[in-house]
């Protein structure tokens, strides 16, 4: 009956909700678009009632987390229960511009063996009200997108356009990081499994981007552990020395014993000399 899926992600977000469902509707192919909202357990009761009256006076399909578990979850909620293979995910505060979703959609089908699409998108600033647009041409080689340049500058937008056997083979997204950077992890763990990406020279979202969002209020000390479990695709762009200083420089102001110890043996000869001296200051005060 469908012939893509959109997912949205939602907590607590009922002033977003129906800007997202009406960019949808600015697409030939809205009829054959199967939509999915993910609410991960929202506690406010206006985005509570409006969902509760899209699942019973739509055809919105609307799935609720039996718990507050993060964006990873959401995400794995609606990959698992879209009926296609083609999914674009969004988020409850981001939109579609109009006819993106039929590009994706013919792009997908001109191009069987491509796993995921990368397009440009608009960057709106929602406190500034700037808006600027992002071209994804330069993470690409030709149509393909080339994981080495990608790794030098991540321009991959987290709603990117990806299939549902793609979703699958990497086993979805990590609950480790379910709170913070999933999407990151998620397409570093697509591009290193060798999953072809086509660049779509078209704008494709608009990203909503707000000082109070997930982006800009997540645990930092993530990055590090995102540095650390992916170093094979960040040594695409730094050299031993350069990523395993910069893992254990990180680190080393959080004072985590274990942590530093653990670090400083693992990668004691790609130190640089004063982290030798911090970890040997780290070692023996843990000692004494």
């Amino acid at each position: 009956m469908f012939k893509v899926s959109v997912i949205i992600c939602v907590f607590n977000e009922e002033n977003c909700i129906i800007q997202a469902l009406r960019s949808l509707w600015q697409n030939n192919l809205y009829p054959e678009t199967e939509i999915i909202i993910v609410d991960d357990c929202s506690t406010n009761k206006y985005t509570i009632r409006l969902l509760a009256l899209l699942a019973k006076h739509s055809r919105v399909q609307v799935i609720r987390s039996d718990e507050n578990k993060g964006l990873s979850n959401s995400r794995n909620l609606g990959f698992l229960n879209a009926s296609t293979n083609y999914i674009l995910p969004l988020d409850a505060d981001d939109v579609f511009p109009p006819g993106a979703i039929d590009d994706i959609y013919e792009t997908f089908l001109n191009n069987q063996d491509s796993d995921f699409i990368v397009g440009n998108y608009l960057l709106h600033e929602t406190d500034s009200q700037k808006t600027q647009l992002i071209d994804c041409s330069t993470i690409a080689s030709g149509t393909q997108i080339d994981i080495a340049k990608l790794a030098a500058d991540w321009k991959l937008l987290g709603t990117s356009p990806c299939k549902k056997t793609a979703w699958e083979k990497v086993a979805g997204y990590s609950l480790k990081y379910s709170y913070s950077i999933q999407d990151v992890d998620f397409w570093i763990r697509i591009l290193l499994n060798n999953h072809k990406g086509f660049y779509l020279n078209k704008t494709i979202y608009t990203w909503n981007k707000s000082s109070t969002g997930m982006n800009m209020s997540f645990d930092r000390i993530d990055m590090i552990k995102l540095l650390e479990d992916h170093s094979k695709f960040y040594l695409l762009n730094f050299t031993k020395k350069n990523l395993y200083n910069k893992i254990f420089e990180a680190y080393y102001p959080y004072k985590q014993k274990p942590v530093i110890v653990s670090l400083g043996k693992k990668y004691f000869f790609h130190l640089k000399a004063i982290n030798k001296v911090r970890f040997f200051y780290i070692l023996i005060k843990n000692n004494s």
